[in-house]
């Protein structure tokens, strides 16, 4: 866990809306952090974007697309953060792929 992420909610609020499964207030930085990673990159603003990279850094966020982009990204929003945050290797379970490839752009 990446003890420079604050241990509470923080999310700006014209984000609420990419997680209307949740109770908004109680949504925490570190427990929620690949929901909210994931959420923004697929459906966040400019805005939205350059917060989340300000809160969890490049870094973070590439290591979060390398680990889970391709199973949790639509194929469009993967393809993009892998060539803005150039990632060359990432994990893709064999399962996925082929599950991957039976969709539909």
């Amino acid at each position: 866990m990446d003890e420079s992420i604050p241990n509470n909610n923080h999310l700006p609020t014209d984000t609420a809306w990419l997680f209307p499964e949740y109770d908004f207030q109680l949504m925490d930085l570190r427990e929620h952090r690949g929901l909210i990673i994931e959420r923004i990159l697929e459906k966040g603003s400019w805005e939205q974007l350059s917060w989340l990279f300000a809160t969890f850094s490049e870094e973070n966020v590439a290591d979060w697309v390398r680990q889970h982009g391709f199973r949790l990204l639509s194929k469009r929003s993967f393809a993009l953060w892998r060539l803005v945050l150039q990632i060359e290797n990432f994990k893709a379970p064999d399962w996925v792929v082929l599950v991957k490839e039976m969709e539909q752009w």
